[in-house]
């Protein structure tokens, strides 16, 4: 089986500490780096590439290469040979799939136990992708749960990105630079997604938003 070299980006240090003691109990792994933004992921396989980049899904701030989708697809778009795992708490099977559309091969939940880590980078070992426990599986929520999870989920993912930028405080014109589409975009989108959600007023959008635990 193949030692797979490892890179490792995220925005909390908790979760780095974590991931390499874990990592390094495996003989298997091998751990390049540990980062803490995009930009210093992206110069890292610029000068070094791996098997393996493990990145969180979410880390804000970065004005460069930004996050989310759009960092995902720069990786594989500019690092076709390197095999990408996205660390998240996002757990809308519309962005889970749009992330394995996009090319992932893994998708580890930050809600499971951390050891899915070790068992998505078997599965790569092998040829294999991963996908995360219970991601086909409808569950049997509280009925007020499942109507708020068909709300969330009927949201697209360019959609759902406008809205997790929006409820990080930024304008309209941010968002629009952050995702590198026009104003007039990401506008007709965050329409759409509030009509989809059926709240009325940002007040509302930011209050479902929290209360639903969308972008946690």
């Amino acid at each position: 089986m193949q030692r797979l070299r490892i890179v490792i980006a995220d925005d909390h240090p908790l979760v780095l500490m974590a991931m390499t003691d874990l990592l390094r109990q495996d003989l298997s792994f091998d751990l390049v780096a540990t980062l803490g933004t995009p930009t210093a992921l992206v110069e890292q396989l610029a000068r070094d590439q791996p098997h393996v980049v493990i990145t969180d899904y979410s880390m804000p701030g970065d004005e460069i290469y930004g996050d989310g989708i759009r960092l995902i697809k720069y990786l594989i778009r500019h690092y076709p040979a390197t095999r990408i795992v996205v660390l998240t708490m996002v757990s809308n099977p519309m962005i889970i799939s749009a992330l394995y559309d996009a090319g992932v091969d893994a998708v580890v939940f930050k809600h499971d136990n951390l050891g899915e880590i070790v068992t998505a980078l078997h599965a790569l070992q092998l040829g294999r992708k991963y996908y995360p426990p219970g991601f086909q599986r409808d569950g049997t929520l509280a009925a007020r749960s499942k109507f708020i999870g068909e709300r969330i989920n009927s949201l697209s993912p360019k959609e759902f990105e406008v809205l997790r930028h929006f409820i990080r405080g930024e304008s309209m014109m941010q968002v629009a630079d952050s995702l590198k589409r026009s104003v007039k975009t990401v506008s007709g989108q965050k329409i759409s997604a509030m009509r989809k959600l059926n709240v009325q007023t940002d007040q509302e959008l930011v209050t479902f938003c929290v209360e639903s635990g969308m972008f946690q």
